[in-house]
Parts: structure tokens; sequence; C-alpha cells
């Protein structure tokens, strides 16, 4: 029974990395499920056997993105050596770098971002919360440690999310150089640091 979960799970990922890999050269729209199922090697029928559509396989392309973006930045939450402040800094700018990964050579990339925010919001609300509660143990640990003095670290961690937005959402990247994104990043993240010390 593990063995055929295993096969399964793989040969989703294997779908999912030749889809986004076609997403980002032809665009979303563009893409079939035919065209997907070949650059897997296998037939559109079986293709259907493991996704029902283009749409379920763009929002499972988002949502692997999503997740791997949260492997780094729980590194950042990690990084117990480096006080509150730095690991904040380093939250925005481990996001922004995932990013720029993601979409600088790919930027038909974009056209499953905004497929993503209209049809599946609740996949970005998720990943939403899920960097505010990463970004909340950073600063109830500045508040432990007396770094900090921001009595709802949860309530901060909204704040910071909110004020960052251009650094840790994709639709900024396009529009902007990546060298004046990260020197923003950082003069931002040091400025919120500021107003989170004692």
């Amino acid at each position: 029974m593990k063995t055929l979960e295993k096969t399964t799970d793989d040969t989703r990922a294997k779908i999912l990395e030749a889809a986004f890999r076609r997403f980002g050269k032809f665009g979303l729209g563009k893409s079939t499920m035919a065209e997907i199922a070949g650059d897997c090697g296998m037939s559109a029928g079986n293709l259907y056997r493991f996704y029902t559509n283009k749409a379920e396989i763009g929002a499972a392309c988002a949502q692997h993105c999503m997740r791997e973006s949260e492997k780094r930045l729980m590194e950042a939450v990690k990084r117990h050596e480096l006080n509150a402040g730095a690991r904040v800094e380093l939250f925005i700018l481990t996001k922004l770098e995932y990013l720029h990964e993601q979409f600088s050579d790919h930027p038909l990339h974009h056209e499953l971002v905004g497929f993503i925010s209209k049809e599946r919001p609740d996949l970005v609300f998720d990943h939403l919360e899920n960097m505010q509660s990463m970004l909340t143990k950073i600063i109830a640990g500045g508040n432990s440690n007396g770094e900090f003095d921001a009595p709802d670290a949860r309530a901060e961690a909204a704040t910071v999310l909110s004020a960052t937005m251009k650094f840790i959402a994709p639709h900024f990247l396009s529009m902007f150089p990546i060298a004046v994104l990260r020197k923003e990043a950082s003069e931002v993240a040091k400025l919120l640091v500021r107003g989170l010390k004692k």
C-alpha cells in the first residue's frame, strides 16, 4: 500500500513540476492538459486520473510553491543565533528572494498568481496565516528576551506583513529591479524593528 501511495505522490510531483515549467514558458491560459500530459510522458487520460482539470493543477502548483517558501521562512525563524530583529529582517528578505527565484526568469508565472488570487484566495489567506504565525514566534521571542515591547505579538506580526507586502507578494517583482527591492525591504524591516523595540 505504501509503495502505491509513494508512486502516486511521485507521479503527482512529476506532473506539477512539468506543469509549472510549462506555465512559466507559455502561461496558464495557453497550456492544455494534453500538453502537460505530453511533458510528463503520459496520456491525457492518465493525467485525468490525478487531476480533474487544469485549474486544479494550477492550484496545486501554487500551493506547492507556498509550502516551499514556508520551509525557507521557517529556517529564518529557527536562526536562534540571531537576535529577533535580525530574524524579522531575514524573514522578509528570504520571502523576497524566493519570489525572485520563481518569477525572475519566468514572468508568465504571474498569470498563475492572478488566477489563484481570483479563483482560490483561500490558498493565499492560508499562506498569509502561516507567515503571520511564524512572524508571531519571532516577535514573541523578542518579547521574552527583552528585545521587543510588543504586547500583542500576533497583531504586530500582521502589521509587519501589511507593511512589507511590496516585498512578500509577487505582483511587484516585475515593476521594480530586484536590487531596489532588496534595499527597500532591508530599510523597511529595520524601521519596523525599531518600532518593536523597547
